[in-house]
């Protein structure tokens, strides 16, 4: 899935509190699909008994497995960086798909190095310009230098992401990722069809670009809606 297709499908996520796991969503092809996933798990909130203490148990065992820790106290509010160290968070990562069916946000790199990154990519361009004559071609080159540095420095960094992503900052944060597997923990004040039509319909136009009156049910998100 490309970018627009996650930036979509994270939206969606959070507007409802769901998870769409990665292999529904390999299968929702039309504006309706995604409707009716939607629609199912906000009703099975109606039918669902608790199912925030169940996956908050399950989240509960799995870091106590990684901790090597079988009494380790844990509540809902604890941050996720003040329990695990760096190599636990790690861990955690690496086994949180099992109890989302689908891959979590990924861990960020610290702020300072993010920082660090965009300055030195930045003045790449800027200290090369400085030394070479400006002509169109020398520009280019320039820019397409600093484009693979930015693409190198990111490979060489993806071993220093630790840092938990927005919405998975508290153990109580994740817990609500793995209830929204089977049901919604943001349902709207409306739960007909066209109310949760009209506000996926305006969250499509936004992450997509497209007109507001492409987005009909039977439109394909592909062929229609032109999704990479």
């Amino acid at each position: 899935m490309g970018l627009d297709g996650v930036a979509l499908v994270m939206a969606i996520e959070d507007k409802f509190g769901i998870t769409i796991p990665d292999d529904v969503s390999s299968e929702i092809r039309t504006v309706d699909d995604l409707v009716g996933f939607c629609l199912d798990r906000i009703h099975a909130a109606d039918t669902v008994y608790c199912p925030s203490l169940s996956s908050f148990l399950s989240l509960r065992h799995l870091v106590r497995d990684i901790r090597n820790d079988p009494d380790l106290r844990l509540r809902p509010r604890d941050h996720v960086e003040t329990v695990l160290d760096e190599s636990d968070r790690k861990r955690l990562w690496q086994q949180l798909p099992e109890l989302l069916k689908s891959h979590p946000r990924e861990l960020r790199r610290p702020a300072w190095l993010r920082k660090t990154l965009v300055v030195v990519v930045l003045s790449f361009p800027i200290a090369l310009m400085a030394v070479f004559p400006w002509h169109v071609e020398i520009l280019t080159l320039i820019w397409l230098a600093a484009i693979a540095l930015g693409m190198i420095l990111n490979r060489l960094t993806i071993k220093m992401r630790t840092r938990t992503p927005d919405g998975y900052t508290t153990f109580g944060d994740i817990t609500k990722r793995i209830v929204g597997v089977t049901v919604a923990t943001n349902p709207p004040a409306k739960t007909d069809y066209d109310s949760v039509f009209s506000i996926i319909k305006e969250i499509i136009v936004d992450q997509l670009g497209v007109d507001d009156d492409e987005v009909v049910p039977t439109a394909r998100f592909v062929q229609d809606l032109g999704l990479a």
